[in-house]
C-alpha cells in the first residue's frame, strides 16, 4: 500500500490559476510540482531576508516580523545612495 503525503488546497483568483496553468504547461509540469516549488523558493528567500534582518539587529530568533518591518530595516541596512552637493 503506497501512503499519500497530505495535501491541502487554495483559493486563487482565476487570472493567477491560469498563469500558473499556463507556464506550468510550458515547462510541461504539473500545476500543483510548480506552485509548490514557486512556494519553497518564496520562502527561502522570505527566510533568508528575516535571518538577515535578525543578524544585523541582534535580535533573539523569536522576534516576528511583518514583510514590511523587515524590508524597511534591510533597506536602514544600505549606505545612502545619496551623495554630498558641492558646496
Amino acid at each position: 500500500m503506497t501512503l499519500v503525503p497530505p495535501r491541502a488546497s487554495l483559493e486563487l483568483p482565476v487570472e493567477l490559476k491560469e498563469k500558473i496553468e499556463r507556464v506550468a504547461k510550458e515547462r510541461n509540469e504539473e500545476p500543483a510540482t510548480l506552485l509548490a516549488c514557486a512556494i519553497d523558493s518564496l520562502l527561502d528567500i522570505e527566510e533568508a531576508q528575516l535571518g538577515e534582518v535578525r543578524r544585523r539587529d541582534g535580535i533573539d530568533g523569536d522576534k516576528c516580523y511583518t514583510n514590511e518591518e523587515a524590508f524597511t530595516k534591510l533597506e536602514s541596512f544600505r549606505p545612502s545612495r545619496r551623495t554630498s552637493s558641492p558646496t
